[in-house]
């Protein structure tokens, strides 16, 4: 006696004389998933000349009841720098930047990310009013002009409020940039 597994068309899962179960399967990533079954995946273009390292260039705050998953970024500069990435500058109301709209990466989903209106994703040359948080990531581009890309090694994840913010610890060097992320539930 033992359990029995039966699929959707009637059929029982196969299991060897070894107790080996025999399955055929398709492995996605969830980055992927999220993306093709539920529209939730994007890119936040931005561009700025910051003027300091005191204030950011980019912000966002996730507005979303889903967790935000950031999966990393790509940043083109003109000259050597090193940015330093924070979560947590929540003291305040960001001042000073220009609201940007994520790109969805589902031409078929029309899903929208949330606060893309609201200011909940900025950028500008000097993001004003914010204090606190945490540097949680320092990326050194030490040659003149480039692109580079920057997985996270662990995620950054985004609560619903969770702020992060880039700052530029030389400034006066043209960047732009491309922040990747996708909305996404805890598994139960």
């Amino acid at each position: 006696m033992g359990l029995t597994i039966e699929g959707p068309n009637g059929k029982v899962v196969l299991v060897s004389d070894e107790g080996k179960m025999a399955t055929e399967s398709v492995s996605a990533s969830v980055g992927h998933h999220v993306n093709h079954h539920n529209g939730k995946a994007f890119n936040l273009l931005f561009t700025a000349t910051p003027t300091n390292s005191t204030n950011p260039f980019l912000y966002v705050k996730n507005t979303s009841e889903d967790d935000m998953v950031l999966e990393g970024f790509t940043l083109h500069f003109v000259a050597s720098e090193w940015i330093d990435i924070k979560l947590g500058d929540v003291t305040g109301t960001p001042a000073g930047g220009t609201n940007i709209t994520p790109a969805n990466l589902n031409s078929g989903s029309g899903v929208i990310a949330d606060g893309g209106s609201t200011g909940s994703f900025q950028n500008g040359n000097a993001i004003t009013a914010l204090s606190g948080g945490t540097v949680v990531q320092r990326i050194y581009h030490e040659t003149s002009a480039g692109s580079t890309s920057y997985n996270f090694d662990q995620d950054i994840i985004l609560k619903k409020n969770g702020v992060l913010t880039m700052y530029a610890e030389t400034g006066g060097a043209a960047l732009n940039g491309v922040l990747i992320f996708n909305y996404h539930n805890k598994e139960v």
